[in-house]
């Protein structure tokens, strides 16, 4: 059952243009616990004078095997379009308490369901699927899980290195990243955004896997529409929209 808890921060680290990771110590809260995929309500003491308010959801990005909890967000370099939520909690101060409510959600990664599962990430959506691919890896886990993340730029890709050392370390996931603008730079993966083609390129049969998708509104219903355009039943369609991050 959710229930209100507080962990101290940790840490702030900038992992790609406009993307940021907040650590917080889950070794002074340990017997919260939470499974792959789900999230948590944060609350600040603030009074904020937009009307945005003063908490936001955020999906737990880390493993629940880590001693940390992990929250990745977009937060704007322009400092008008930030909220005054983000700006306090850019600014949070070492070891200073955080209000948390949680664990939410059933956006989940069941480990005695051998199912194979194909993931489909929109941007900042790739944060469920990092908790569940990290966890997997280090569980071992046995089901097939196929990774495929869409960044509109590579200024804009995060966690390409930790998921790729998560395939290494367990032969039955994959992952792959495609840029949908690739000019001018040095990316050597695929492009375009996440499509029919490029699903059928690596997964050989689509009639197995259940589908997960997580993204911005816009993402997640193109991506469904074209799941369900592609013969995949909707009971085999699972489906997570990030919105007004």
């Amino acid at each position: 059952m959710p229930a209100p808890f507080t962990l101290p921060f940790i840490k702030k680290e900038q992992i790609a243009k406009e993307t940021y990771s907040f650590y917080f110590d889950k070794t002074k809260n340990p017997d919260y616990s939470f499974k792959p995929g789900q999230y948590t309500r944060v609350t600040l003491p603030i009074t904020p004078t937009d009307d945005k308010g003063s908490f936001r959801y955020f999906t737990t990005c880390s493993s629940p095997l880590e001693n940390y909890l992990l929250i990745s967000t977009k937060i704007s370099d322009d400092a008008t379009k930030v909220s005054d939520f983000k700006k306090y909690f850019s600014n949070l101060q070492v070891g200073q308490k955080v209000q948390f409510f949680g664990p939410m959600g059933g956006f989940l990664l069941p480990e005695e369901d051998l199912t194979p599962r194909v993931l489909l990430a929109g941007g900042i959506g790739i944060t469920p699927f990092h908790s569940m691919l990290t966890f997997a890896a280090k569980k071992q886990l046995q089901m097939p899980l196929t990774l495929f993340v869409s960044f509109s730029t590579v200024a804009e890709l995060i966690f390409l290195e930790e998921l790729q050392k998560c395939k290494q370390q367990n032969q039955n996931i994959n992952v792959i990243y495609t840029i949908s603008h690739p000019e001018n730079s040095s990316w050597q993966g695929e492009t375009g955004r996440i499509s029919e083609e490029l699903i059928k390129k690596y997964v050989q049969d689509l009639s197995k896997p259940i589908f997960m998708v997580a993204g911005p509104p816009p993402m997640v219903d193109g991506t469904v529409e074209m799941l369900q355009k592609i013969g995949i039943e909707e009971e085999k369609i699972k489906v997570d929209h990030f919105t007004g991050y």
